[in-house]
């Protein structure tokens, strides 16, 4: 387990099931995501089977979890490549009640620091679409920077949008957010 102060990052369990149906199917939530379309629960299942025998080495798939248990959506690193010392980046928070609450910024935070602590990697890409501007602030402020554009690469509800790949190097994590030592964060970064 992965503990922040609002989240904690723990494996899939089944009782996962139920909350990862609802969420998926929501077209509120998977309007962000690349995949939209409605997920049958069998179809669900073998997911969260997968995810629960963490049988990809090149991925690392979690529950975010309020700090009062709550299912909150998942947060995860995938083809990672232990040679180049990178990985690709994804997070959906599953309910849109729980949006601009800090749980994604803290998540991703996490799951970022478990990247360049832990796995030691060098470098950490994500994609998100143009208008997901709550996604994007919560980006820039962990560190994310724009590194392109895939222009007009996304349809959604009759029009194009562009997908910006963004990423973050470990070394500009370390200055934004500080090492750990002895199990307690310590903040080497100028206050802001």
């Amino acid at each position: 387990m992965i503990l922040g102060k609002k989240v904690r990052l723990r494996a899939f369990r089944e009782d996962d099931l139920k909350s990862a149906i609802t969420w998926i199917n929501n077209p509120v939530v998977t309007r962000y995501l690349t995949d939209m379309r409605p997920r049958s629960i069998v179809e669900e299942r073998a997911w969260l089977d997968r995810a629960m025998r963490n049988d990809d080495p090149t991925a690392v798939m979690l529950v975010i979890e309020t700090s009062d248990g709550e299912y909150a959506g998942s947060v995860g690193l995938m083809h990672i490549d232990v040679r180049n010392r990178h990985a690709e980046a994804g997070i959906v928070i599953a309910r849109p009640e729980d949006w601009g609450r800090g749980l994604g910024t803290e998540a991703m935070q996490l799951i970022l620091r478990h990247a360049f602590e832990e796995l030691n990697l060098h470098r950490i890409l994500l994609r998100v679409f143009t208008f997901n501007e709550r996604a994007i602030k919560s980006y820039v402020k962990l560190g994310f920077v724009e590194e392109g554009r895939l222009r007009e690469n996304m349809f959604r509800h009759g029009a194009w949008h562009d997908t910006v790949l963004m990423g973050i190097l470990a070394d500009e994590y370390f200055a934004r957010h500080g090492r750990t030592e002895d199990g307690d964060v310590v903040d080497t970064a100028p206050p802001r």
